[in-house]
């Protein structure tokens, strides 16, 4: 099966309401993230704002050794 034709098979199923497998060896949280953003009714699905308190990524953005943290200077060499 190629690369789109997975990708095409997720996204249909995602519309039925069943969620791709999530890898294991991700956190938690990051589990929760992913499966939150795939609520299929919207009424269901958390906001922007509401996922931006999520706590997979208060902890990345929070972390002072994360690559997408605010107070990194990506322009200091």
């Amino acid at each position: 099966m190629s690369f789109l034709s997975q990708q095409m098979q997720a996204l249909f199923r995602i519309g039925r309401g069943e969620p791709p497998p999530i890898p294991e060896y991700l956190s938690k949280e990051a589990r929760d993230f992913i499966l939150e953003c795939l609520q299929v009714n919207p009424n269901d699905r958390p906001t922007a704002a509401q996922l931006f308190y999520h706590p997979f990524l208060r902890r990345t953005f929070l972390s002072p050794l994360s690559f997408a943290s605010p107070h990194r200077n990506i322009y200091r060499l």
